[in-house]
């Protein structure tokens, strides 16, 4: 039996490292009358040398507050900084440190409707804030550690996290996939909506616990599961169980992906294992063969369910009604030339930035 002995902190949504280039993906055409609208920047943040308020480490996340202010947690810096909606610094807290309030390996951060803001980290630790940036509790997430690979918030009190980490079965340590959603303050879980366990070896199908989920932050989410026969977004309440399941784009193709090609969108997981002997190897978990999928959700300020199409280079979404008739589609546009797009869509605005970029990290603030 191997046993699961270290994971590596390492998540990436690209292909980077694979000798070939991800294959070109021809879609079926699209029913005729679908608007095609541009959305592109309008503002941005983020300067190569200067003033250390603008200079951006490494943007691990993003979003926008209710004022289409901009908030970014930065992973070299370990800070939370806040903007106002004209991009001019406000305020940051955080840093890096063991103490209440403080960052070791900040990844993920969602703000709730009552302002509280949630930090998750590496390895499962999670601080909460109020509004002005003061501390309020910290708690870890269950298991032996892992990675929160999204966060977002679910209402005033409760936020849900995607999580890859490891836990201790029957026969060792396994790795688990689960989407729940936590009491902010006190890390209870609330709903146990998904959870998925296998054990860490090659031969194991990761993708059953592929998905991607969002909420509008006042007690609806949105969840899509990547390895689906179907162009689907079910919908979920406070409960497990779905209220309604949207089947979108019927008349669109699923095409096979080459299995020497990862799919771009999707999470890209390596970890470490060590088999009897001791010896260690490293694994990646297999990626979705077929695409394009949906690999992004967000919802809009009237309701509106955006959907991004999994590939290259992450600029295209398909808007839908909350009762999930097609309305357009989107094309996102930035000033530089971008590998691949990483997009958040809120009901107080949209942003993006090109995480692959080739000089600095820029946070772009997209208009209508």
């Amino acid at each position: 039996m191997r046993n699961l002995t270290s994971l590596l902190l390492l998540v990436t949504f690209l292909i980077t490292g694979c000798s070939e280039s991800p294959a070109v993906i021809e879609l079926s055409a699209e029913p005729e009358g679908i608007p095609v609208d541009t959305i592109s920047a309008v503002d941005s943040i983020g300067i190569l040398m200067g003033d250390s308020c603008y200079t951006l480490g490494a943007i691990a996340d993003y979003t926008m507050l209710p004022d289409a202010s901009p908030v970014i947690l930065d992973r070299i810096k370990g800070t939370v900084s806040v903007f106002d909606s004209s991009g001019v610094f406000q305020r940051s807290f955080g840093g890096f440190g063991g103490g209440p309030g403080e960052f070791q390996h900040p990844f993920k951060f969602t703000r709730l409707s009552s302002g509280i803001v949630v930090v998750a980290e590496m390895m499962g630790k999670v601080n909460a804030f109020n509004e002005n940036g003061e501390f309020l509790a910290g708690w870890s997430m269950e298991g032996l550690g892992g990675l929160p690979l999204d966060c977002f918030a679910f209402n005033d009190s409760t936020f849900v996290c995607y999580y890859f980490g490891m836990k201790l079965g029957d026969e060792g340590i396994n790795v688990t996939y689960s989407l729940n959603r936590y009491h902010a303050i006190t890390g209870e879980i609330v709903t146990e909506y998904f959870a998925w366990s296998g054990n860490p070896t090659p031969s194991t199908d990761f993708t059953p616990a592929y998905l991607v989920a969002t909420s509008d932050g006042i007690g609806t989410m949105y969840l899509s599961r990547i390895q689906s026969d179907n162009w689907m977004v079910e919908v979920y309440g406070e409960e497990a169980e779905a209220l309604d399941t949207l089947l979108l784009f019927h008349e669109r193709e699923r095409i096979s992906a080459p299995d020497t090609v990862m799919v771009p969108g999707a999470f890209q997981l390596q970890y470490a294992y060590s088999d009897e002997s001791g010896t260690s190897e490293m694994a990646f978990v297999n990626m979705p063969d077929q695409q394009p999928f949906i690999s992004a959700l967000g919802v809009d300020r009237d309701g509106n369910i955006w959907c991004r199409r999994g590939g290259l280079p992450g600029d295209l979404w398909d808007v839908v009604s909350r009762s999930g008739e097609q309305l357009r589609e989107i094309v996102v546009a930035l000033p530089d030339s971008a590998y691949y797009i990483d997009m958040q869509v809120n009901p107080y605005g949209v942003l993006a930035f090109d995480m692959l970029t080739e000089d600095f990290h820029k946070l772009y603030i997209l208009g209508d």
